[in-house]
């Protein structure tokens, strides 16, 4: 009986560990999901460049998402007046 109520204690913190796990996995996943969303509009709004706009460019948000780039990030300037040109 001892035996049977211990493992069902191990099996209850092994269910509770995992679930933990999925929890932070989700907080993460969430949190990148809002990056990637403000990232997006703020290049359709065309902050591009943290040197310019911040925290609150792409290429800030970009390297929040993935710390390995910074320094590797370099925005360019998009002119949308060739393409209007080119019709």
């Amino acid at each position: 009986m001892t035996a049977d109520i211990s493992a069902l204690q191990t099996t209850n913190d092994d269910l509770a560990q995992a679930l933990a796990n999925m929890q932070q996995t989700l907080d993460q996943v969430q949190q990148h999901q809002a990056l990637l969303a403000r990232a997006m509009l703020n290049a359709i709004r065309g902050r591009w460049a943290a040197a310019e706009f911040g925290t609150q460019s792409v290429e800030s948000m970009l390297v929040a998402l993935d710390p390995a780039l910074h320094g590797k990030v370099e925005a360019v300037r998009f002119d949308p007046r060739p393409l209007a040109l080119a019709r």
